[in-house]
Order: C-alpha cells, then structure tokens, then sequence
C-alpha cells in the first residue's frame, strides 16, 4: 500500500505532509524512493550512466563467474535409433499403420462429401435468392391501371388535386418566410 502512495507521490498526486514525514522516518521507503527514480530515469534513457556500452562486458563476466550447483544426471535419454529398433515399437508401427492409413482415407471422404453439399446449399440458395424474371407484368409503379375506353386517367390533374398541391406550397413558403424571421432577428439582435 505504502509502495503505491509512493509511486502515486512520485508522480506528483497524492501530496501531502504527513506522507512526506513518513517518507523521511523510513529508511525502507526511502531506498524504494531511489530505486523508483533509478527505474524512472532510465525507462525515460536520461542516464547514460547506468547503462553505458560497458554494461553488456560487465554483465557477461558476471554471469560467468557465477558458480552452477552441479546437477545429477539419473538417468540419459534413448537415442532415436534405439526407439525404433526396440520391438515394443515395431509391433506399436505394424498395428497402427493400417489404422492411420484408414483414419486419413476417412478424413479426406469426409472433407468430400461436407465440402460437396455445402457447395451445392449455396448454390440453391442462390439460386432461390435471385431469380431473373422473364416477364414483368406489372410497370414500375406497381399500380394496376384500367385499360378501358371511357377509365378515368391518372396522369390528368384534376383541379382539386391543383388546388390541394398550391396549399401546400402556399403553407410551405409561409413557414419558410416565419422562421427566416426569426432567425433573421435573433442575428441582428445578437450583432448589436
């Protein structure tokens, strides 16, 4: 917990008096002070102290005159050869040859077949998905028109329709004209 007030101190939060009396009292936070800025210093590359170009040839010799326990080996692995010449192993080859030779044939069919099928549910959905129409029978609109000597005929505007559609042209321009007020007004009042 300490180590973490320190770290967070370090950084500049978490400041305060009574921290920075326990910090100068302890002798085990003040070395994990130092090793914080150590740390610090060289993650940031400012000391070129710590590690100079020497550090590899000093860590080396260290490392080699660093003594090994000695290890007893019990028991030494078999070589490869041995393993195979041993007659547990050649009966264990002849019995599972045929077996892994069978396994791969069965894998191989099955790959077959799955691959098969989902080629062909693909293509019929395809095919149920888009099908090209051979014959549009109704237009574009997809409104049946009556084909008759005396129908009335859509494309006519009649002179409600006129009336209705200058109505709304009439309500669009006057909202229109409202609102450019309004905001004509609030900017100049806010020129001003």
């Amino acid at each position: 917990m300490q180590k973490e007030l320190l770290s967070a101190y370090i950084d500049g939060e978490q400041v305060n008096a009574e921290f920075t009396e326990t910090l100068c009292q302890n002798e085990e936070l003040q070395a994990t002070w130092n090793n914080f800025h150590v740390i610090r210093s060289v993650m940031r590359e400012e000391s070129a102290v710590l590690l100079d170009a020497d550090f590899t040839a000093k860590m080396e010799a260290l490392i080699a005159a660093e003594e090994l326990p000695p290890v007893a080996i019990t028991q030494s692995q078999p070589l490869p050869q041995e393993v195979e010449d041993s007659p547990f192993m050649q009966k264990l080859k002849v019995m599972f040859m045929p077996l892994a030779q069978i396994s791969v044939a069965a894998s191989v069919c099955l790959v077959a077949v799955l691959g098969t099928q989902s080629v062909m549910v693909a293509k019929n959905s395809d095919q149920n998905l888009v099908q090209p129409q051979v014959l549009q029978t109704l237009p574009l609109n997809s409104e049946v028109q009556e084909v008759s000597y005396n129908a009335p005929v859509n494309d006519v505007i009649t002179s409600e329709q006129m009336e209705k559609r200058s109505r709304k042209i009439n309500a669009m321009l006057q909202d229109y004209e409202g609102q450019r007020r309004i905001h004509a007004d609030s900017l100049l009042s806010a020129d001003k």
